[in-house]
């Protein structure tokens, strides 16, 4: 499974129902990893994405100020909300690996 998770602004703070808060990406990585888990077949996931990055097409003033901001990880480098629920969960697949 690849490209899924939600836009942030890293720092702007609110509910899980507002869009552009780092709750409200990290709310939806929890529903996405809940359903995640419910395929047995799935054998490995890649969020969409890992840095915020510049795109022309992002002209949205307060949000995106040309930036996709869907990273678990701002532009400037510090790790949003979001990035520390998909840091417990990939250790935890980690630790459920049966030693070699």
């Amino acid at each position: 499974m690849s490209e899924f998770g939600a836009d942030a602004l890293f720092g702007y703070h609110g509910d899980v129902l507002t869009r552009w808060t780092e709750e409200y990406q990290e709310n939806l990585y929890e529903h996405q990893i809940a359903m995640l888990k419910r395929i047995p077949f799935l054998s490995g996931m890649a969020p969409w994405i890992l840095k915020d990055f510049r795109s022309p097409r992002r002209t949205l003033p307060r949000f995106e100020g040309y930036f996709n901001r869907k990273g678990l990880v701002s532009d400037h480098g510090e790790k949003k909300t979001a990035f520390f629920l998909l840091q417990k969960f990939y250790r935890e697949l980690q630790n459920a690996q049966p030693p070699k």
